[in-house]
């Protein structure tokens, strides 16, 4: 039996030889179907700094993706999760 995931997994990774810090978001096809315009808004932030090379897209219409940032990856996730769940705030409103 398959695992359908629902929520993104996000991963901070520090190079072994030279410290630099970034990230890895994987975001599941179930939760691009329900939150793709907020995913796609935070994306384009300008604090969100990737490179095609750096997205990997699957054939079930889920993605992964590694970025950096000048700020913590774990802060940028946080503002992620904070976009996403004052969307579903308002769709319940």
């Amino acid at each position: 039996m398959a695992l359908v995931l629902t929520h993104p997994q996000f991963r901070v990774i520090v190079h072994a030889q030279t410290g630099a810090i970034s990230a890895r978001i994987y975001f599941p096809a179930l939760f691009l179907a329900e939150f793709y315009s907020i995913i796609i808004s935070w994306l384009q932030r300008q604090e969100i700094v990737f490179d095609y090379k750096d997205l990997k897209m699957y054939s079930d219409g889920s993605f992964r993706i590694y970025f950096s940032t000048p700020l913590s990856p774990k802060a940028e996730y946080e503002r992620l999760i904070g976009m996403l769940e004052e969307q579903s705030r308002e769709s319940l409103s």
